[in-house]
């Protein structure tokens, strides 16, 4: 294994809210510029496993490596998260603020241009000058998987991804998710209740069961890139 490929590694990581183990892993591995979907039923450990990669908890025991190093602390033992990782919480949490202040705040001058590739039509040229707390939970999905992709990030983290979208916004995301990783190298990792939603999306799926890893399959587009590489072999053979 080149450990070079590696932007995760857990080792012996075991995390516990009020003397409940909620988490014990004895390894894992996640790779630069793959997006990986973690899957589970609701209390299998996803939300808090996805909290530990952000850096926003620290594990009760063993380690979480990133980039080959444990995330700093501050002297109080509060865990710094670093800039480059995104964690995207779907729960309700909204500003007090209009969609197009928000994008503004947050994506300076390239808010217009936003603006014009994700609201420009149907419902979601009205959502533009709405207030955010006037929208529906589906909508504020929206706005955080948007603000998510345009932020560029080295890891993108989406904790309960698509559960609040319909079936067009959540190809639009898709498609977007899938071309930020082909062209930026950006690593995704997604937590879900549904396999059927990530599975074209993801090249690894790892299913958590009561805090443990029960299993780690291929998805779709491990294959479809399997797939790939065979047919570009063999028409450079033809060619040869």
């Amino acid at each position: 294994m080149n450990r070079n490929t590696l932007i995760y590694e857990v080792q012996d990581l075991k995390k516990v809210y009020d003397k409940r183990n909620v988490l014990q892993i004895g390894r894992l591995q996640v790779h630069k510029g793959t997006i990986y979907g973690i899957v589970g039923p609701v209390g299998s450990g996803k939300t808090s496993l996805l909290k530990q990669l952000s850096g926003l908890e620290k594990p009760t025991e063993g380690k979480l490596l990133y980039d080959e190093s444990e995330f700093k602390t501050s002297l109080l033992g509060k865990v710094k998260s670093p800039d480059e990782i995104k964690y995207i919480s779907l729960t309700d949490s909204r500003s007090n603020e209009r969609v197009s202040r928000y994008f503004s705040s947050h994506h300076g001058k390239r808010s217009e241009e936003i603006r014009k590739q994700y609201f420009n039509k149907g419902f979601r040229r009205f959502m533009w000058e709405q207030n955010i707390t006037s929208l529906s939970q589906g909508e504020l999905t929206w706005i955080k998987l948007v603000d998510a992709v345009e932020s560029d990030p080295r890891v993108l983290i989406i904790d309960n991804y698509g559960s609040m979208l319909d079936d067009e916004m959540e190809q639009d995301i898709s498609r977007r998710l899938r071309r930020m990783n082909r062209n930026l190298g950006t690593t995704i990792i997604l937590s879900t209740t549904n396999t059927r939603r990530i599975q074209k999306l993801v090249s690894v799926m790892i299913f958590l069961d009561k805090g443990h890893v029960a299993k780690i399959r291929s998805g779709s587009q491990h294959k479809e890139s399997k797939q790939r590489h065979g047919r570009q072999q063999q028409r450079r053979r033809n060619r040869n």
